[in-house]
C-alpha cells in the first residue's frame, strides 16, 4: 500500500532502490490516487525480452520523515530539523544544475544514471497544430508549479535544483531569468514537490515547499525570500489560494488541516502569523488525505468560502467548505458512486466542479440540493487505461483540466456539451505515452501554460489556436433512454461531422506520425471509472476515415452509433461521451444523458 504523497513508486524490496538494466524496458504506469491521488505514481517496468522480469522499482518516499538540521542560512532561510541524524545529507542534498552554470547548486548532487531516462526526458521539443514545447535549458529539472505574472510571463518552479524560472514570450530566448532559491532541498531521486505558485496583489510569488514543510513568499522588487514554517511536522503544504484580505489559504495533503497564513503577521524562518483548522472528528470516514483548496467565486456570497475536498481511498469522500468569518466547517458526505473528490472548482452558478484523479471522472456537485453528475473524458490515446483529470479552473464559461494519464489539456463546456482535448506532442513511452503534465495556468489572452515534469519542458497551448478545431460533430439527441429488466433492442444515434474548412486550409504538418488526416470514433462513458462502456455495447457504422472524405462545405459526413444494454446492466443516470479524434492531436466531444430504467 503506498504511504507517500504526491510521488510513490513502490519499491518491491523496500530498501532496494537500484533499477536491473535491460535491452528492451516498457513501463507500465499504474496509476492510483492512494494517500493523496492528487499524485501517486507506482512505476511497474517490465522486461520484453525472453527472460521477463518485474522490475524493481525507483524508489520510496516517506513524507513523515521530517527534515535533518542543515546549518546553513542564505537569506536567514533555515529548515525544519526533525530528521534522523543518521540520514544521509545528501539524501536532501539540493539537486546540481550542472557545471555551466553559475550557481551555488552547481555542485549539487546528481540525477543517477539509472533514473535519468525517468525524470530528466529523452525527447527534444515538439510541436503540434495547437501546443508548442519548450525545453528548460537546466536538465533534469523537474518543473511542477506554475503561475504567471501581471505581464503574462509564466514563473516556473524546477523542484530538483531549486530555482524560480521566467519565461517571457515577448523576450528572445524565452527563459529570461532563473532565481535561486536560498537553502533548497530534494528528497532522494525526487525535488522538494511545489504545488501551489501564485502571486498576490502586490505582485510577490508564495509559493509551497514540499520537503521544508512551508511556505515561501518572494518579493520580486527586492528580489528576497522567505520562508514560513507549517507547524504540523510532515503536514505537506500542497496548494495556495487567497481571499478578499489577502491572506494566504492552504491545505496539508497529510496534515489534514486546513492553514492560513497572514502576511502581516508572519515573521521569517517562523510559525508566527499561520493558523491551522482541523476537521478530521467532523468527517464521517477515515481520511486518507486533503486536496486542493480553492476559494469561493459565488459573488452571491458576503463572506469568503474555502473549498476543498476530504478523501477516503479508494472509496468515497467528503466536499467541504469551511467560512471565514464563522470560522465553521460545512461537510457534504459523498456516497461511494460518486466518485473520489480531488480538485474543486465553483462556476459562476454556485456549481462545484470536480476531478476524480483516480479515473476518467469529472462530475458537478450542487451543494443546494447534494445532486450529482459525472461525466467521462474521451478514451486515453496512452497507453494506460484512465486519463486521470487532475486540476481545474473555471474560466469563461469553460471548465479546463489537464488529463495527467491522458496527456491533455481541455476543457469542457456546459452550455453545449461540448469537450475539446488538446494532446500534448511529447509521449514518453517509458511513462506510458505521457509526459506527466502535473500543472497548469491561464494568462491573461487565455494560453494555457503547463508544466511536464519528467521532460523537463513547459508546453504552451495558446490562445490563437485554441478555437482553430478542424471537425465538430451533432448528434440526433441528446438523451439515451434503456431498459435493463427487459430485452431492449437499444437506441441508434445519427452522427453528423463536420469539415471545419477554414481550420483544415491552413492546416500544418506536425511532427506526429502522418496519418493522411485520419478520423477516429469513440465512445465513452460515466458507466464505468476508466469511461469504457461496462455492460453496453457501442458500435459505429464506419469508425475509421479520413477528413478528406469529409466534403469542405455545409455537407455533412453522416454515421451512426449503436448503443445496446446487457442483462447485467445497472439502472441510473449516467452520461456518455461521443468522441472524433483528429490525427491524434485533438479530439471533440459531445456529451450525451444516458438513463438507464
Amino acid at each position: 500500500m503506498l504511504n507517500e504523497g504526491f510521488i510513490q513508486i513502490t519499491d518491491m524490496n523496500n530498501n532496494n532502490m537500484n533499477i536491473k538494466k535491460s535491452t528492451f524496458i516498457t513501463a507500465i504506469i499504474i496509476v492510483t490516487s492512494i494517500s493523496i491521488i492528487i499524485l501517486s505514481l507506482i512505476i511497474l517496468a517490465l522486461n520484453n525480452s525472453s527472460n521477463s522480469n518485474l522490475l524493481p522499482s525507483l524508489l520510496s518516499l516517506n513524507p513523515f520523515n521530517n527534515d535533518k538540521e542543515n546549518k546553513n542560512n542564505e537569506q536567514n532561510i533555515s529548515f525544519n530539523n526533525n530528521e534522523n541524524d543518521n540520514a544521509d545529507d545528501n539524501y536532501y542534498q539540493r539537486g546540481s544544475i550542472g557545471n555551466n552554470y553559475s550557481s551555488s547548486s552547481a555542485e549539487g548532487k546528481q540525477v543517477q544514471k539509472e533514473f535519468k531516462q525517468h525524470l530528466c526526458g529523452s525527447s527534444f521539443e515538439k510541436i503540434s497544430d495547437y501546443i508548442v514545447e519548450y525545453s528548460i535549458p537546466y536538465p533534469c529539472s523537474q518543473p511542477v508549479g506554475i503561475a504567471i505574472d501581471k505581464n503574462d510571463s509564466a514563473w516556473i518552479a524546477a523542484t530538483w535544483m531549486g530555482h524560480l524560472i521566467v519565461f517571457d514570450p515577448n523576450k528572445n530566448g524565452y527563459f529570461s531569468e532563473f532565481i535561486e532559491i536560498p537553502n533548497w532541498k530534494t528528497k532522494g531521486i525526487f525535488g522538494s514537490m511545489v504545488w501551489g505558485m501564485n502571486f498576490d496583489k502586490y505582485g510577490n510569488l508564495w509559493f509551497t515547499d514540499q520537503v521544508n514543510n512551508a511556505i515561501w513568499r518572494y518579493f520580486v522588487s527586492e528580489k528576497k525570500f522567505e520562508m514560513y514554517k507549517v507547524s504540523t511536522l510532515g503536514a505537506y503544504p500542497a496548494f495556495i489560494e487567497f481571499d478578499r484580505e489577502g491572506n494566504v489559504w492552504f491545505s496539508e495533503i497529510f496534515g489534514k488541516k486546513l492553514g492560513v497564513l497572514y502576511p502581516h503577521l508572519v515573521e521569517n524562518n517562523t510559525s508566527k502569523g499561520i493558523s491551522e483548522y482541523e476537521f478530521e472528528d467532523l468527517v464521517k470516514h477515515k481520511i486518507t488525505s486533503m486536496g486542493p483548496v480553492s476559494i469561493s467565486n459565488n459573488t452571491n456570497n458576503k463572506n469568503d468560502i474555502v473549498w476543498f475536498s476530504a478523501v477516503k481511498y479508494p472509496d468515497n469522500g467528503s466536499v467541504i467548505n469551511f467560512n471565514i468569518t464563522s470560522k465553521k466547517f460545512n461537510i457534504f458526505e459523498l456516497s461511494k458512486e460518486a466518485g473520489i473528490p480531488i480538485s474543486i472548482i465553483e462556476d459562476d452558478r454556485g456549481i462545484l466542479w470536480i476531478n476524480d484523479h483516480a479515473t476518467s471522472i469529472f462530475f458537478t456537485f450542487d451543494p443546494k440540493t447534494n445532486q450529482t453528475k459525472k461525466y467521462s473524458t474521451s478514451l486515453p490515446s496512452t497507453r494506460i487505461t484512465s486519463s486521470l483529470p487532475y486540476f481545474n479552473e473555471y474560466r469563461d464559461g469553460k471548465l479546463w483540466f489537464n488529463e495527467h494519464e491522458g496527456n491533455v489539456i481541455g476543457y469542457f463546456e456546459p452550455k453545449n456539451d461540448t469537450i475539446v482535448e488538446y494532446h500534448i506532442p511529447t509521449r514518453s513511452k517509458i511513462w506510458g505515452n505521457t509526459s506527466n503534465p502535473l500543472q497548469f495556468a491561464i494568462d491573461s489572452t487565455g494560453s494555457i501554460y503547463f508544466t511536464e515534469w519528467t521532460e523537463n519542458k513547459i508546453g504552451i497551448l495558446k490562445s490563437n489556436s485554441i478555437d482553430k478545431i478542424p471537425i465538430f460533430i451533432n448528434v440526433s439527441k441528446n438523451v439515451i433512454e434503456l431498459n435493463s429488466k427487459e430485452e431492449d433492442k437499444g437506441e441508434i444515434i445519427h452522427i453528423s461531422l463536420y469539415n471545419n474548412n477554414e481550420t483544415n486550409n491552413n492546416y500544418s504538418q506536425t511532427d506526429f506520425k502522418n496519418d493522411g488526416g485520419k478520423v477516429k470514433m469513440f465512445v465513452s462513458s460515466s458507466i464505468s471509472k476508466s469511461g469504457r462502456l461496462f455492460n453496453i455495447t457501442g458500435n459505429f457504422s464506419n469508425d475509421e476515415f479520413l477528413i478528406s472524405e469529409i466534403s469542405p462545405n455545409t455537407m455533412p459526413y453522416n454515421l451512426t452509433l449503436d448503443i445496446k444494454p446487457t442483462k447485467n446492466v445497472i439502472p441510473g443516470n449516467y452520461t456518455l461521451t461521443v468522441s472524433a479524434r483528429y490525427e491524434n492531436s485533438i479530439t471533440y466531444s459531445k456529451i450525451l444523458d444516458l438513463i438507464i430504467r
